[in-house]
């Protein structure tokens, strides 16, 4: 259902300018009919002239001697009803009348002489048959109707004085309280329609124009959890829908700096503790050779070594790091095709389950189904190392078991690794994939890793267009579980190794 505020502002206020001009108009004209159709049907108009004694007799003879030519013109039968009320009209103003047809008198004023009138009139006019004439001697006039034979003759004194003053005296005051009241009621009418409809569109313009002043108050004051509704569908209420998604994105845009500041910090602490533990051990061994400490040749060479393997271990560091950055500004490209991941982590787990097997993970891979996936090899090569090297490193036993599971759904695919090591407590899971984060919040452990390893992991998941989570094994452990849409086909090269 349509409702006021549903209307554009624009043809709300053409309406109300209308309305404004209309609403007068009508009240006016219907006022004024009524006036003049009551006073006609009880045949007092001619009361109307007492309002203005100076204007009135003179307009009113002038309008009633025309109705009477009319009227003796018309043609059939004579209506003398009609012609009486206009004489009557004239006998108020004090003027006489008389209405001959054929040479027989059909009305004349009481106590008037219709010859003696005619006569009056006929010498006045100079024996025309049709004549109206006003001088100092009064108001002659004189219309004989050519095709009706009907002659009219009205003569009266200037000025003209009404027969009855008590009843001219009397109507007067009553048609001057009836006119005042009309007055009174049309403007009181008018000024009650124009304050309705100011309220209105002032409600309907100053109540959105006042939402959206205090929103705008309290963004200035930083503060962008205020909402603001509207119930307006106009102008001003897609303003401020407009204004309150602005607001909203704001906020967005707000957190996520923050988010931004506090990882680009995190990043920062990580960067500046993972690389002071290595170039610390570098400097001293370094320091060592240098001032002559390790003197035996072992001894250098195992100080060489540990040199050498901290340079590496800040070479991958860096490596890492340059990785992360890369895909977290969306600079590396990814060459996806579909591929059968059943068939890949089988294949995958089949060439490494004996080395990784040498280094303390026992693999066991099952699936289901062979639903492709679009995957860049490369990338996800990665992917699989950084989580089982993950494994790996934060066992607590001499071998920890793994199981790989691939399972197809409708219109994704499903891969999840689940090791049977330490695991990780409920309230770290979700920070897993952050970078730099370690459950070892002191970071004591450089060589485990450098927290870079599952958030390279997310990254190029999420560039694949699929989603990473963190949970718990059943038994103990942790479980990653890795979300990709299905493809549409197999590539050519799944083809041939299925064939």
């Amino acid at each position: 259902m349509l409702h006021i505020q549903d209307i554009p502002l624009r043809r709300r206020l053409l309406m109300a300018n209308v309305t404004m001009v209309l609403v007068p108009v009508c009240i006016l004209t219907l006022l004024g009919l009524l006036l003049f159709q009551g006073l006609r049907f009880s045949a007092q108009q001619s009361d109307l002239a007492t309002l203005w004694p100076e204007k009135g007799p003179a307009l009113s003879i002038q309008y009633t001697v025309s109705s009477l030519r009319v009227k003796a013109e018309h043609p059939g039968p004579l209506k003398l009803k009609d012609l009486k009320e206009d004489c009557r009209t004239l006998e108020d103003l004090g003027i006489a009348t008389a209405i001959i047809r054929d040479g027989r008198t059909m009305y004349v004023t009481p106590g008037s002489n219709a010859t003696s009138l005619a006569e009056r009139v006929l010498s006045k006019s100079g024996g025309q048959n049709t004549a109206m004439i006003w001088d100092g001697d009064g108001f002659f006039f004189r219309y004989t109707a050519l095709h009706t034979g009907t002659t009219v003759i009205a003569s009266g004194p200037m000025p003209f004085i009404a027969k009855s003053g008590i009843r001219a005296g009397l109507a007067k005051g009553v048609l001057q309280g009836l006119l005042i009241v009309i007055i009174v009621t049309a403007s009181a009418i008018i000024i009650a329609c124009g304050l309705i409809l100011s309220h209105l569109l002032s409600r309907q313009i100053l109540q959105p124009l006042e939402t959206l002043r205090q929103a705008a108050a309290e963004i200035e004051k930083g503060n962008l959890d205020y909402p603001m509704t509207s119930t307006f569908r106009d102008e001003l209420g897609r303003t401020c829908l407009a204004f309150d998604h602005m607001r909203r994105q704001l906020k967005s845009a707000r957190e996520a700096q923050q988010r931004y500041e506090k990882n680009r910090k995190e990043l920062i602490a990580g960067i500046s503790h993972d690389l002071s533990t290595p170039l610390t051990l570098l400097k001293g061994y370094a320091s060592g050779i240098l001032e002559g400490i390790a003197r035996t040749e072992e001894k250098k060479q195992r100080y060489v070594t540990q040199i050498y393997q901290n340079a590496c271990t800040m070479e991958k560091l860096v490596e890492q790091l340059f990785l992360f950055s890369k895909l977290d500004l969306g600079q590396v490209s990814f060459s996806l095709t579909p591929v059968s991941l059943s068939s890949y982590m089988e294949d995958y787990t089949g060439e490494n389950r004996q080395r990784l097997s040498e280094r303390g993970l026992d693999l066991t891979c099952r699936t289901t189904g062979r639903a492709c996936v679009q995957l860049d090899r490369a990338q996800f090569q990665r992917v699989v190392e950084n989580i089982l090297e993950n494994s790996i490193k934060y066992k607590d036993k001499p071998k920890v078991a793994m199981e790989i599971t691939v399972t197809d759904g409708p219109d994704q695919v499903r891969l999840v690794f689940a090791d049977h090591g330490p695991g990780v407590a409920p309230p770290f899971l979700p920070r897993l994939f952050d970078s730099f984060y370690r459950t070892d919040a002191a970071r004591t452990d450089v060589k485990k890793g450098s927290g870079l390893g599952l958030a390279i992991v997310r990254q190029i998941i999420e560039g694949m267009n699929g989603t990473i989570s963190a949970g718990e094994t059943p038994g103990g452990g942790l479980s990653i579980i890795i979300t990709l849409p299905a493809a549409a086909k197999e590539s050519e090269y799944e083809k041939n190794t299925h064939h």
